[in-house]
């Protein structure tokens, strides 16, 4: 019963009629002058912001893009980057990021694989990316032509079940997989944050991962629909500690996603100039394992204010599934960080080979159910029946699918 109903009991009513960028146009409403996104010294209040993705919108709807049409797009990190993924969304499509860093094959397999419709580029780009048979808008070049579109909202033609993005696995386990995230997910994973962050409270978003993860997305979303500002880190600034602090400083950054190796450096950095990182508020450190005493020499260098939590997520599962903060529980030095407890609308169940509960101590393979998870494979049925399975506790709760993560856990006593 525990197991089962108590520990799940995550089920929260809200608002399920709206898509992403339309919480987002709430926002832009309400506060037409904030700063949404700054890079390099430049910025986009949120109205400009609005203004520029619904001119990108209406000249992607003359090319045909519209609901489960899917855009690539691969700019460098820019506010172009933001208006070109607010302007897919806005169009009714769904955005495939490709990263221009990647190896030229791996560019070619998510374009070959996904078979975008349009792709989204700069100038620059247009010589890494293979050649394509679809139209290529230049955001740089073609701006001119596009600035001629309307600037004020569009009629939404999206619903929440629609696609909202294509996301590729790294590929470290086998071949790269395409994962198919709708609205439903994404809007579910915002209020998931919200009410276990309290974002309304944060005002200054670091965003450090690459575009091509869905850490980005979620980056993204936390600051833009809840009325923040996302800064986005220049690439080469997350090996360079004391540029990176200073950005910190810089903007009032109250609140970042970090990879564990990034934060060590700057800590190590915090450690030999004696400065602190008191003026955060909520720090997440994700996509990786942690070990407690890493965890609690963190903890050192903020505030009382601070917030320090442990993500654990997965793309298919839309971006983060748990997150542990409690300091209080007595946990060996030497041991992992634990994954914590699920976000709203989420459930966890660690279950054996026969796909039944193990008691509390004793190890199994970590499933997750609710409302964020993905549609599936982006041509992989076959794989998709595979990993997204029927729950075998359909009768009792409404979950009707369960992700298999391939991840061993267990409940600590």
């Amino acid at each position: 019963h525990n197991l089962l109903r108590n520990w799940n009991h995550t089920q929260v009513e809200y608002d399920q009629d709206l898509c992403i960028h339309q919480l987002f146009e709430n926002r832009a409403h309400k506060t037409p002058n904030a700063i949404a996104v700054s890079f390099k010294g430049e910025k986009l209040t949120y109205q400009e912001l609005n203004s520029r993705a619904n001119q990108l919108a209406r000249y992607l709807q003359t090319l045909g893009v519209r609901p489960e049409v899917l855009v690539g797009i691969c700019v460098e990190r820019s506010l172009d980057m933001v208006v070109g993924l607010l302007g897919i969304l806005k169009a009714g499509g769904a955005y495939v990021p490709l990263d221009g860093q990647l190896p030229q094959e791996r560019l070619n397999f998510m374009l070959t694989d996904s078979q975008v419709s349009v792709l989204l580029t700069q100038q620059k780009l247009l010589e890494i990316l293979p050649q394509q048979n679809v139209p290529v808008i230049s955001l740089d070049k073609d701006w001119e032509v596009i600035s001629q579109e309307s600037k004020t909202n569009l009629v939404n033609t999206a619903t929440p079940e629609n696609l909202a993005y294509i996301i590729y696995t790294s590929g470290s386990t086998g071949r790269s997989k395409g994962v198919a995230i709708a609205h439903r997910n994404l809007v579910n994973a915002y209020w998931g944050w919200e009410n276990a962050y309290q974002l309304h409270s944060l005002s200054s978003h670091l965003q450090m991962a690459s575009f091509s993860f869905d850490v980005f997305s979620g980056d993204l979303i936390r600051a833009l629909c809840s009325g923040g500002k996302l800064v986005l880190c220049p690439r080469e600034l997350l090996l360079e500690p004391q540029k990176l602090y200073n950005l910190m400083c810089e903007e009032k950054i109250d609140t970042a996603e970090f990879f564990p190796a990034v934060l060590r450096y700057l800590v190590e950095y915090l450690d030999r100039s004696n400065q602190n990182l008191h003026f955060m508020r909520l720090l997440i450190a994700g996509s990786d394992s942690l070990y407690v005493k890493e965890f609690q020499e963190w903890k050192r260098f903020c505030g009382i204010n601070t917030r320090l939590i442990n993500s654990y997520g997965l793309t298919e599962a839309t971006i983060d599934s748990t997150y542990f903060e409690s300091t209080n529980v007595n946990l060996s030095v030497d041991g992992l960080v634990p994954i914590g407890r699920p976000f709203n609308n989420t459930q966890v169940y660690i279950l054996d080979s026969h796909l039944q509960q193990v008691p509390i101590g004793v190890p199994g393979e970590l499933h997750i159910g609710g409302v964020s998870l993905a549609r599936g494979y982006l041509n992989r049925p076959e794989l998709t029946k595979q990993k997204f399975i029927p729950s075998p506790f359909e009768g009792e709760l409404k979950e009707e699918l369960l992700y298999k993560t391939g991840d061993l856990a267990r409940y600590l006593p």
